[in-house]
């Protein structure tokens, strides 16, 4: 495993001769003399780039400067993204966010130094850079975009090469190995491969993601392509409304997912569902940035940033909403980095729009790919019918989601006292209002091994597949935080009096069913009687004692 190192301060040491001597060695020239560019992995120039930022993982995960950990060191870069509150176990930890809840931590990692010393600078480049970053916000692109522009500059001062340039994950790019992780961080071999991670999840054995998912991301799993293809955020013509911190659907197809501009598009497919699908630490903000693919799917996402960026018609649709911001909001945050000589940089975030000015390009930019899905996943291109199925509202309440999966059985909802009964609807029909299934409350207690799916109807014995016509979406928890159990918005316009971001009460997932249900019937699926929801793994855990999720309802509302 690449380590995410633990210190205290007895293990404190300020790093040995050699590691600050590659550190602040001159690069030879300035940063802004050349375009860099950045390569496909599978490229031959991807190639070169992967072997020079192995090396520049390995001298980053140098003990010496790790303990405590210097501003170029993997922990610390690391720890900007988010900081485990549980540093032996990151992929079950919450996170520490804001100043109030880092504080005692990185007292306890640097200690109290003595002002004007290294040890001191370090503490201070913690206490402004680490867990600041953004997600369910409108600055998610650009505030990565400025920490992988300073990662790459540390990498190629750490590799020793001055053309180091950044490789890219083209996942989604075919059908195909595309959807694997690239070979070199699969392999273990005798000597250490420092992109190797072992705690990673179970992809699918195939990449229309039509079984079960159990074979290791390790041993060649692939990563779902109806969930992960970025074909549907390119298309978005406007960058806002970015993603709400209490969504909960990443679901390409749905009418949530699509109400969102770009950046909320993004955020969610493919950004999220990679993460959760590669799984392990990567599927957890708090510990995501320990595995070295993470800046390997970060690269992808600014490439399809500024792919969006390129295409003809797009527009920056200023608002005045905390998704939708204003010009001056939006173009004026600031955030603090560090570079490769571990000063503290501040950056405007605004000023990320332009790559050729930040010094980089892409060997090629994206293109919304041939939509293909329909013939991947039935259930997530179904056509609607003009005939619709119609009920009444149906709820329950109180769902416990375990291993193994869990399925509740909707009954009438309540009526308001004094109102009279709904009529009873039929089944079939003229077309009315969409059904709407409706999880509220979604509480996360436990990650569970794999990302979890909803199915309505499946019926008993049926095994949970993405290509059923039963399936309804795929909860995204990767922003949910195990310390609390609710959705965190990481954006710092929305902390609280005392630093620490906002907390919603639950995160909500909304699925139209209209289409889905009008198939089931139309195809004698479903006999327009009970409605049942199942919410499981696709085949990555059995039943057990394991609790993941609460709900606090389920509801169909037409």
């Amino acid at each position: 495993m690449s380590p995410i190192f633990i210190p205290s301060r007895r293990d404190v040491v300020l790093g040995s001769a050699a590691a600050t001597a590659l550190f602040m060695a001159p690069t030879g020239r300035a940063w802004s003399e050349t375009t860099f560019v950045r390569p496909d992995i599978n490229s031959a120039a991807g190639q070169k780039m992967l072997d020079l930022y192995a090396k520049a993982v390995a001298a980053m995960q140098n003990p010496t400067i790790n303990y405590p950990p210097q501003p170029h060191s993997w922990t610390f870069q690391a720890y900007m993204h988010a900081v485990p509150s549980n540093p032996f176990d990151p992929a079950v930890s919450g996170g520490l966010w804001g100043g109030k809840a880092l504080k005692p931590r990185i007292d306890d990692i640097y200690g109290h130094p003595a002002a004007g010393t290294p040890q001191a600078a370090w503490k201070k480049a913690a206490q402004e850079c680490w867990a600041t970053c953004q997600h369910s916000s409108p600055y998610f692109t650009t505030w990565h975009r400025w920490y992988l522009y300073y990662f790459e500059r540390i990498c190629r001062k750490m590799c020793g090469d001055p053309e180091f340039a950044l490789p890219y994950w083209n996942y989604a790019s075919d059908i195909g190995p595309s959807l694997q992780l690239p070979a070199q961080f699969q392999q273990l071999s005798q000597n250490p491969n420092p992109l190797y991670f072992d705690d990673r999840g179970l992809g699918f054995a195939t990449p229309q993601a039509t079984g079960d998912q159990n074979v290791s991301m390790n041993a060649g799993g692939y990563l779902p392509y109806p969930l992960v293809r970025y074909g549907p955020a390119l298309s978005s013509k406007d960058m806002f409304p970015s993603d709400p911190s209490d969504n909960v659907n990443t679901d390409p197809t749905n009418p949530v997912y699509l109400a969102y501009g770009f950046t909320g598009r993004l955020e969610c497919a493919p950004h999220d569902n990679v993460h959760s699908y590669v799984g392990g630490w990567m599927q957890n903000v708090p510990s995501a940035a320990g595995d070295p693919i993470f800046f390997m799917h970060h690269c992808q996402i600014d490439r399809l940033y500024a792919s969006w960026e390129a295409a003809p018609g797009v527009s920056y649709n200023w608002g005045s909403s905390a998704t939708q911001p204003d010009q001056k909001t939006w173009t004026t945050r600031m955030a603090t980095y560090v570079d490769e000589n571990g000063a503290l940089v501040e950056a405007i975030l605004g000023k990320a729009v332009d790559i050729a000015a930040l010094g980089y390009a892409y060997d090629t930019l994206a293109k919304p790919p041939a939509e293909e899905v329909a013939a991947l996943s039935p259930a997530l291109a179904a056509a609607r019918p003009a005939a619709r199925v119609t009920l009444a509202a149906l709820e329950a309440r109180g769902l416990v989601v375990k291993s193994g999966g869990t399925v509740v059985t909707l009954s009438p909802a309540a009526r308001p006292e004094g109102t009279a009964p709904q009529a009873a609807l039929p089944a079939t029909g003229a077309a009315g209002p969409p059904q709407t299934l409706v999880l509220s409350g979604i509480k996360l207690l436990r990650r569970p091994p794999a990302p979890l799916s909803v199915f309505i109807n499946l019926p008993e014995g049926t095994p949970p597949r993405l290509s059923s016509p039963y399936y309804v979406g795929t909860l995204n928890l990767f922003n949910f935080d195990l310390g609390t159990g609710a959705p965190m918005n990481h954006d710092a316009g929305d902390m609280g009096a005392d630093h620490t971001p906002g907390m919603s009460a639950g995160g909500t997932a909304r699925f139209d069913v209209t289409g889905i249900l009008a198939r089931q019937r139309a195809e004698g699926l479903w006999d327009g009687g009970a409605v049942t929801v199942t919410i499981s793994t696709i085949g990555a855990d059995v039943k057990g004692g394991a609790t993941y999720l609460t709900i606090e309802s389920a509801a169909l509302i037409p």
